[in-house]
């Protein structure tokens, strides 16, 4: 079989475009994000997910959040953290959104560095935690 130099051009040039084209990637920054790469978690009755004691930067830990008195105040890492901001973006949580009623929200807790951590669950945005010396108030 016979082929032209034409066809081989124009066959490598198609293979090129289409293999940058399905690059895919984890990093919502990036151009080929592909978008949600965790797992959607569900409240375990009588379980409580907190992470570890230790967390390692950049890694995301299951963790529970009480919502009964509002989301301010999270025990992470063994320190109290305080909500500085939240801010829509890339869902990191593929699944179902829970349910309005819960007063326990499953998600994941990552600490990105020593002074931020952050909240991600389905169908909502990231909550940015940071450090704080105190401690919540009581729930009125």
């Amino acid at each position: 079989m016979k082929v032209t130099r034409q066809a081989v051009v124009v066959l490598l040039s198609a293979g090129l475009l289409l293999s940058g084209c399905s690059s895919s990637s984890d990093n919502p920054e990036d151009e080929g994000y592909t978008g949600p790469t965790l797992p959607a978690r569900t409240v375990v009755k009588d379980k409580w997910q907190e992470g570890p004691a230790k967390p390692k930067q950049q890694h995301p830990y299951p963790y529970d959040i009480y919502t009964h008195c509002g989301i301010k105040w999270v025990k992470f890492g063994g320190r109290w953290w305080v909500l500085d901001s939240v801010f829509p973006g890339p869902e990191q949580v593929k699944g179902e959104p829970p349910p309005q009623n819960r007063q326990r929200i499953a998600g994941y807790m990552t600490l990105i560095d020593t002074h931020t951590a952050y909240f991600d669950a389905a169908g909502m945005p990231t909550m940015q935690f940071v450090p704080t010396d105190d401690e919540p108030p009581g729930c009125a």
